[in-house]
Order: C-alpha cells, then sequence, then structure tokens
C-alpha cells in the first residue's frame, strides 16, 4: 500500500496498555480478554495494535477472514475468531492459518473444511447474526455429530450495554446463560463487550470482548472512569496566503473573512476520512493555540482562518488532539467514535510511540 505524505496518525502504546489495565479492573483473574482488532483495529493499525496486547490477552477477533491472515504473517500466534460468515471460496484458509470460524447457520457446517475450529453465535437479542436460543439443544446435539469441525467457543453480542442500566442486557444475559447449559463446560463463552465488561455486574462467563475501550473510549455517552485516547491525527499548512475582510473561501462560497489576515490551507479533507459535514464545526491547533476551520472542507484540502498569524509553510497543525477527539467530532455530526476513527484513510501512516 503506497502511503500519503499529507498527514500522519499517532498511536500511543502505553495508553493503550493503560486502558488494557482500567478495564481489566472489573473482571477477576479467571476472565480471559479477546481483544476485537477488526477494521485495522478501529483505524488504528491492527498487527501493531495485536503485537502490542498479545502477552495480555487470550485471543484477538477481527471481522474478515483475511484481516486474520494478515496477523498470522506477522507472527501473531495467539488464537484468533473470524466474525463474519464463513466465505465458501476461502473456506480453507481457516485451517491453513489456524483461524477459528463463526458458525450462525446450520448450513455453515457444511461450508468449513473438517479439522476447522470455530465458535458458535447465537442471537440473543442484537436480531443480527446468529442462531435463534430455542435451537440450542439441536444444535449442541449437531456440535456433536459433526466430531470433525472442533467447537471452541460460543457467544452472543450485547445490544444495549453502551449505556448503563438497560434491562434488556439483562434479559439477553439470562438467555446466554440458559444457551450455555447446552454445551461443555471447557468452551469459551463471551457475550460482553466494553460496556457489558465496564458498566455491568453479571456474570462475564470465562472470557469478555474488548474493543472500543481499549482504544480509550466508551461504547456510548457515559464515560469510563481512566481511558483515554490513544491516536491522534497531524498534518501541516500547505500553504498560507493572506485574505482581505469580506473574501469567501471554498465551495458555495459561504464563509467571508472577518478582517484582514491569513488563511491556512491543509492537505487534507473528506477522502482522507476529514468529514465534509465537520465544516466549521471543530478547532485545529498549531503551537498549542486553536483556530477555526472555516469554508466547506473539500475532497482533498481545508482551510483555517489564522486572523494576523502568520506561520511558515510546513508548520505542524493537530488535527484529532486530547482537547479535540473522536468522541467531539461524532458529537458534532450526531454519530460515534468508531465511525470517526475508521474513516481515517488507512495510507496515511501510523506511528507508534511508546
Amino acid at each position: 500500500m503506497i502511503q500519503k505524505s499529507n498527514a500522519v496518525v499517532q498511536v500511543d502504546r502505553s495508553l493503550l496498555q493503560k486502558n488494557f489495565q482500567t478495564l481489566s479492573q472489573f473482571l477477576d483473574n479467571q476472565t480471559r480478554i479477546m481483544a476485537v482488532v477488526k477494521a485495522d483495529a478501529y483505524g488504528h493499525g491492527a498487527v501493531e495494535v495485536a503485537k502490542a496486547l498479545d502477552p495480555h490477552v487470550g485471543a484477538f477477533a477481527v471481522n474478515a477472514i483475511q484481516e486474520g491472515i494478515e496477523l498470522r504473517e506477522h507472527d501473531i500466534t495467539k488464537p484468533i475468531l473470524v466474525f463474519e460468515v464463513p466465505q465458501q471460496a476461502l473456506a480453507t484458509q481457516y485451517r491453513i492459518h489456524n483461524l477459528t470460524a463463526t458458525i450462525s447457520s446450520r448450513e455453515h457446517f457444511e461450508w468449513v473444511p473438517n479439522g476447522t475450529s470455530y465458535h458458535l453465535n447465537f442471537d440473543t437479542g442484537m436480531g443480527r447474526l446468529g442462531f435463534q436460543p430455542i435451537e440450542a439443544e439441536e444444535i449442541a446435539a449437531l456440535v456433536e455429530d459433526r466430531g470433525e469441525l472442533f467447537c471452541t467457543g460460543i457467544y452472543s453480542h450485547f445490544a444495549t450495554a453502551h449505556e448503563p442500566g438497560s434491562a434488556f442486557v439483562a434479559e439477553q444475559h439470562k438467555l446466554f446463560k440458559e444457551i450455555r447449559s447446552h454445551f461443555p463446560e471447557n468452551l469459551a463463552a463471551h457475550i460482553a463487550n466494553t460496556g457489558g465488561t465496564a458498566f455491568y455486574d453479571t456474570n462475564q462467563f470465562n472470557m469478555v470482548r474488548l474493543g472500543i475501550g481499549l482504544y480509550g473510549y466508551a461504547p456510548g455517552e457515559v464515560a469510563i472512569e481512566g481511558l483515554e485516547p490513544i491516536l491522534s491525527w497531524r498534518t501541516h499548512l500547505a500553504q498560507v496566503k493572506a485574505i482581505q475582510k469580506e473574501q469567501t473561501v471554498s465551495y458555495g462560497a459561504e464563509w467571508e473573512a472577518p478582517g484582514e489576515g491569513y488563511l491556512g490551507i491543509l492537505p487534507i479533507g473528506y477522502s482522507d476520512g476529514l468529514k465534509r459535514n465537520l465544516t466549521g464545526k471543530i478547532p485545529v491547533r498549531i503551537n498549542g493555540k486553536e483556530y477555526e476551520a472555516v469554508g466547506t472542507i473539500t475532497m482533498n484540502y481545508s482551510m483555517i482562518y489564522l486572523g494576523e498569524d502568520y506561520y511558515e509553510t510546513g508548520t505542524e497543525v493537530e488535527l484529532l488532539y486530547p482537547e479535540s477527539t473522536a468522541y467531539d467530532w461524532a458529537q458534532k455530526l450526531k454519530t460515534i467514535p468508531y465511525e470517526i476513527l475508521t474513516s481515517i484513510d488507512p495510507r496515511i501512516p501510523r506511528k507508534y510511540v511508546n
């Protein structure tokens, strides 16, 4: 992949470890952690994140089989669960690369080759993939009959655990506990995500899946004390030009300069993940001072009004930083930090620091 040179994303491994320890405090010593590194570790870089967490977790989870293969090719040896519906054309790769498939429909038993390990997915209320709870006894019998495949776990997914106090979490937990009773005790069993781990004092079974919390964000509106975003995003001033009072900027000519001053041009736009709808809604920072992003964000460029301040071309500009995080951007867009983080162009280089 050819990297871009217009920006850099920095990922702090020490904060990743700190977030891991913060979330570990909600668990007992017997509960294993499966780190979710799908979507390139939510935009942070799956390989480097997995390497940093490998000594501390029991397993990893990805969405696509290609993601699992990439981790194996970079010497990640822990179990890797693949969430996606098995692709028949790629099914042999599970065994070749020692990946764990997800079986969530009866036909999947026929799609994966003998010798494949798998986890069963049950739908306890998410309304997405998974067997129905009423099928548990029949599926347990089918697992016994298909001894040429290796069932190593069973899981479900909370739909409302991103906020504390949801009665639906208790309903799902009860259903999963009943489902779990039909299967051998030695299987990995997991339903809790970051919210289910931090906000609910329920039986966590013997494994939890941690995703967004590792990267420093709560899954909803309620903060989890001690978590810090591990990603920052920087670019630079591609050009600085004088601007006159009432001079307009960018498409639509909707923004007018309030006075004479300077306009900074950033070589980054919505094709890089700086959402067009953030136009006029976010600050950026130069040398500790915040400036307003002005004019419509374009595909490859965005603009900031510097007032009377002048900076040299090439001066660093902070986009995501502790006082303006993916959560803050998500609030402006009425979305969630997950979308902000996973939208950052993967061709922008990731720099890892301790």
